[in-house]
C-alpha cells in the first residue's frame, strides 16, 4: 500500500519502484491519477520507472492531426495518449526507458523552467554514472554530440508536480517516423543528416544496452541528488485505483485537440517561435471583424494548463485589431509559466489567423486555399508582402521526374507542368525566379537575397518543411508568403533525407488556383518594360524538352 503524503513527502523517504512493461494508456492514466491524488494530499511523492508497449504520446497542448499519422497509428493498434505535460510528440516502445516523478507539496523556485532544468541535471548525472557525457539543450532535451538521447517534461504546480523523462536505450527509427507526422531529423553542423544521425541511444554510445536495473540505479542517484530526495525502494505493489473506463477516458483526452474536421469555416495559422511551434484555429463573425471559436495549440510547456483556455475564452467576439492588447493584458493579470513561447508569439499566430481571413476575403479563397498559405515574418500582412515581392522560389520536387530541368535552376516553360505556369506568372511581374534544388541551395539563395536587400518574396514548400526548417526562413530576415504543395511530398513518403540532398524522385503538385489568385496582388511589370526585356524570368530555352518526354 502507498504511504500517506506526510510519510512519503519531502520529510520522508520517497518510494521508488519499477512497474515494468505496460500499455501506454495505462502508464499515462497512472501518472495522471497519482498527480491528482498528490495534489489534494491523498498520495505522497513517488518515483516510478516504466516502459511502454508501442505507443505515441503528444504534449498537453498539441494537435493530434498535425503531429501524428493517425491512420497509421490506428492501423498498427498503437495507443495514442496525451501527457499532462507540454512538449513535443514521442514514439514509445520497450527500448525507451521512462520515469515519472511526482513531487507532492513541492514549491520549486523558477517554476516549470526551473523544474525542467533540475530534471535535466539529474538525468545528466545519471547518464554520467553509466559512463556517458551529455549536454543540456534548453528547454528540455539532452544531447550527445548534437544528437538527442533523452528528454524531460513537467506538469502541475497546484499542490504537486509531475516530472516525466524518456531515455533512448535503443531506437526503432523506422517505426518512429512512420508514426510521427513531423520528422525528427535535423541538420547537423556538417551538412544534412538522416533521422538515425539525429538520435543517439545508449546502445550506440556505450556499445551495449544496459539492463533495466543498471539504468534505474544510475537514474535514481542522479534524480535524488538533483531534487534533494531520499529514496527507498519498494518491492510491494503501489497502485492507484484506475477505473475500468480509464482507457476510454485516455482516448477522449487524447482526442480533445484533433483538428481533423474541415469545411466548418475555420482557418488555421502556424508560427514558429523561439522554442516552440504555435498553432491557431478559428473562425470570424459574419462581419469578419471579430474572432469566433479560437483554439490555440503548440509544443510549449505551460502551467497552469487552464491558462490557455482562459485566454481563448477572452478572445471570443474580440475585434482582431485588439488582439495584442487582449493577450498582453491577460498575460499581465495572470502571468503564466510558459517555456518555449512569449506573449508576442501568441499575438503573432493570432494576427496570422486574422490576416488569412482578410486574404481569403480579398482573393476569393476557399477555406482550404487560405489554409495553404504560410506567412513568414514578425510583422506585415499579405498585401504588404505581395506588393513588395520581387523573387519567387519554386521547389524542384514540383517538376516532373522526366524533365531535364528537375534538378536544375531553370524552366523551359513547355506547358506540360505547373512549374512553367509559375515561371510565366512571375515573369509577367518582373520577378526573379529560382528553382531550389536542395536544402543547401535554399540556404545559399536566401543568404544571397538578404545580401541584395530583397524586400519580400513568394515561394512554395510543404507545411512540414516550413515548420521544421523555419529557422532558415527566419534567419533570412525577409517577409515571405509561402504556399503549401500537395501530392507525393517527401514527408509523407519518409524520404526527407533524399529531398534535402536533391535526390527525391516522386512528384509534388503546385496549386495553380491559389498561385493565380495570390499573384493578382503582385504589381505587374508594364508591357512596355516586358517588351524591352526588363522583366524577370529565366534564360532557359523555351522550346527545350527532355529527350523522350511526352509532348502535347
Amino acid at each position: 500500500m502507498a504511504t500517506s503524503g506526510a510519510d512519503a513527502g519531502a520529510r520522508g523517504a520517497v518510494p521508488s519502484l519499477d512497474t515494468g512493461l505496460r500499455r501506454g494508456a495505462h502508464n499515462n492514466a497512472f501518472d495522471r491519477e497519482w498527480l491528482r491524488l498528490a495534489s489534494v494530499g491523498e498520495r505522497g511523492s513517488l518515483l516510478r520507472f516504466h516502459r511502454s508497449l508501442p505507443a505515441v504520446s503528444v504534449g498537453r497542448h498539441q494537435v493530434l492531426g498535425r503531429e501524428l499519422r493517425l491512420d497509421h497509428c490506428e492501423g498498427r493498434g498503437l495507443d495514442t495518449v496525451r501527457r499532462p505535460s507540454g512538449g513535443g510528440a514521442l514514439y514509445l516502445d520497450a527500448d525507451c526507458q521512462c520515469f515519472s516523478l511526482v513531487l507532492a507539496g513541492k514549491e520549486r523556485p523558477g517554476g516549470i523552467s526551473g523544474i525542467l532544468e533540475i530534471a535535466a541535471g539529474g538525468l545528466r548525472e545519471g547518464l554520467r554514472r553509466l559512463g556517458l557525457e551529455c549536454e543540456f539543450k534548453s528547454p528540455n532535451d539532452l544531447e550527445v554530440g548534437g544528437r538527442k538521447i533523452a528528454s524531460v517534461f513537467a506538469a502541475g504546480g497546484d499542490g504537486a508536480w509531475l516530472v516525466l523523462g524518456t531515455l533512448l536505450v535503443n531506437a526503432d527509427v523506422r517505426a518512429m517516423l512512420e508514426a510521427l507526422r513531423v520528422p525528427t531529423e535535423k541538420l547537423s553542423p556538417d551538412g544534412l543528416a538522416a533521422a538515425r544521425e539525429r538520435l543517439a541511444t545508449l546502445l550506440q554510445c556505450l556499445g551495449r544496452a544496459p539492463g533495466s536495473e543498471e539504468v534505474r540505479s544510475a537514474l535514481e542517484r542522479g534524480l535524488a541528488g538533483a531534487f534533494g530526495l531520499r529514496l527507498r525502494r519498494t518491492d510491494g505493489a503501489m497502485e492507484v485505483d484506475i477505473p475500468a473506463h480509464a482507457g476510454e477516458d485516455e482516448r477522449a483526452f487524447a482526442r480533445a485537440l484533433e483538428w481533423c474536421g474541415a469545411g466548418d469555416g475555420r482557418l488555421e495559422a502556424v508560427w514558429k517561435g523561439g522554442g516552440a511551434t504555435l498553432r491557431a484555429r478559428g473562425g470570424f463573425t459574419p462581419g469578419g471583424r471579430c474572432f469566433r471559436g479560437v483554439e490555440l495549440a503548440g509544443d510549449f510547456h505551460l502551467a497552469p494548463a487552464r491558462w490557455l483556455e482562459d485566454l481563448q475564452a477572452g478572445l471570443e467576439g474580440l475585434p482582431a485589431g485588439l488582439v495584442r492588447r487582449s493577450v498582453e493584458d491577460h498575460w499581465r493579470r495572470h502571468p503564466p509559466q510558459l517555456v518555449g513561447a512569449q506573449a508576442g508569439d501568441l499575438v503573432r499566430v493570432l494576427e496570422l489567423l486574422a490576416e488569412k481571413h482578410e486574404a481569403s476575403a480579398a482573393l476569393g479563397l476557399t477555406e482550404a486555399e487560405a489554409n495553404a498559405l504560410m506567412l513568414q515574418g514578425d510583422q506585415g500582412g499579405l498585401r504588404e508582402i505581395l506588393s513588395q515581392a520581387s523573387v519567387m522560389l519554386v521547389p524542384y520536387c514540383a517538376k516532373p521526374a522526366w524533365c531535364k530541368w528537375r534538378h536544375l535552376d531553370g524552366c523551359s516553360e513547355c506547358g506540360l507542368c505547373e512549374v512553367g505556369e509559375a515561371y510565366r506568372l512571375a515573369r509577367e511581374r518582373g520577378m526573379e525566379v529560382t528553382t531550389v534544388t536542395r536544402y543547401e541551395h535554399l540556404v545559399a539563395t536566401l543568404d544571397a537575397m538578404r545580401g541584395r536587400r530583397v524586400p519580400a518574396y513568394v515561394g512554395m514548400c510543404c507545411s512540414n518543411f516550413f515548420i521544421k526548417r523555419q529557422r532558415a526562413f527566419r534567419d533570412a530576415g525577409m517577409p515571405a508568403l509561402l504556399m503549401d504543395i500537395s501530392g507525393a511530398n517527401c514527408y509523407e513518403l519518409k524520404q526527407e533525407d533524399q529531398a534535402y540532398a536533391g535526390s527525391f524522385t516522386a512528384e509534388a503538385k503546385l496549386d495553380l488556383g491559389v498561385l493565380r489568385k495570390v499573384m493578382r496582388l503582385v504589381p505587374p511589370v508594364p508591357e512596355s518594360r516586358r517588351e524591352k526585356g526588363e522583366g524577370g524570368g529565366d534564360d532557359a530555352d523555351a522550346g527545350a524538352l527532355e529527350e523522350g518526354a511526352p509532348r502535347g
